[in-house]
């Protein structure tokens, strides 16, 4: 039985994340995105609505980073953070003991 994460996302029994798209193994329950790519990249290639510097808010840069299935690119999670931190939005399917 396989468990339904989201619409690009399974979690097979052994804990084995894939790709719904394509079955690629993109990671573990416990590190979702371990086999993920990543691109990051000026906020501003976000869209048409992200159009401020944010410089005119923050100090530090600020990146789109976007997360990707490694054989079939379908987009699996973007955020818009500060470049020098790790991702904001981590999940994780594992049980806590």
């Amino acid at each position: 039985m396989t468990l339904h994460i989201d619409d690009n996302l399974e979690q097979a029994d052994d804990g084995t994340v894939t790709c719904r798209h394509c079955g690629a193994v993109i990671g573990i329950a416990t590190d979702m995105f371990r086999n993920a790519r990543v691109r990051v990249s000026a906020p501003q290639e976000a869209g048409p609505s992200v159009r401020s510097d944010p410089r005119h808010f923050t100090d530090r840069d600020v990146v789109l980073r976007q997360t990707f299935c490694p054989e079939c690119l379908v987009l699996l999670q973007a955020e818009i953070v500060p470049g020098d931190e790790p991702s904001a939005r981590t999940r994780s399917l594992a049980v806590q003991a």
